[in-house]
């Protein structure tokens, strides 16, 4: 059974899904929990690894969040909101119709396929 990954379980994901891109694996894997505030770094990795992005506001990575105006990447409601009300959001939104919503960037990364 697959593992439903959230965003507290970003850095074990992280580091398994590093293992599978041995150029990555010995770049980043062992260390990647020392990296936890550096911004840089996880801009970087996640232009390297499409399963996951850097939170606009906090900084800290992320698995699932929003994406406003298919953009602006966002980890937890709090982040959010501090640039948008929820009827902002709704309004953006616009019933599915819209660039900006809620997603799961995990969801085709080697750590799942492994799972399966």
């Amino acid at each position: 059974m697959r593992k439903e990954y959230v965003n507290e379980d970003v850095y074990d994901f992280l580091k398994e899904e590093c293992q599978y891109y041995p150029e990555l694996w010995k770049e980043y894997g062992e260390g990647i929990l020392s990296h936890a505030k550096d911004v840089d770094f996880w801009n970087s990795l996640s232009e390297q690894l499409d399963c996951f992005r850097v939170c606009d506001e906090c900084r800290k990575p992320m698995i699932v969040g929003y994406v406003v105006d298919g953009s602006d990447t966002y980890c937890s409601d709090d982040c959010l909101h501090k640039h948008l009300t929820d009827e902002e959001f709704k309004e953006l939104y616009n019933d599915g119709n819209g660039d900006t919503y809620w997603t799961t960037w995990y969801e085709d990364s080697v750590t799942l396929k492994k799972q399966a």
